[in-house]
């Protein structure tokens, strides 16, 4: 089955469309496709991504884990 972002990027490789993407999934199309990454202005694009949990699943444990490792990437950048 073809997902909508190869063919999307199948477009960008043949030189008839360009995309906003993230850097990791160009990347990973890179080696099978002729399209690079590039910046969109001097210091790219700033983006953010919120997390949102119901208050009854607060406790449980994949939740909490997955919520932790969300934090300590975001601090990271």
């Amino acid at each position: 089955m073809i997902e909508t972002t190869d063919i999307l990027l199948q477009m960008v490789a043949s030189g008839r469309g360009v995309s906003a993407l993230p850097r990791w999934l160009v990347e990973e199309y890179a080696a099978r496709l002729d399209i690079a990454p590039v910046r969109l202005g001097k210091h790219g694009v700033a983006k953010q991504i919120y997390l949102g949990i119901r208050e009854s699943e607060r406790d449980i444990a994949y939740l909490k884990d997955f919520i932790e490792q969300a934090r300590s990437f975001g601090a990271q950048a």
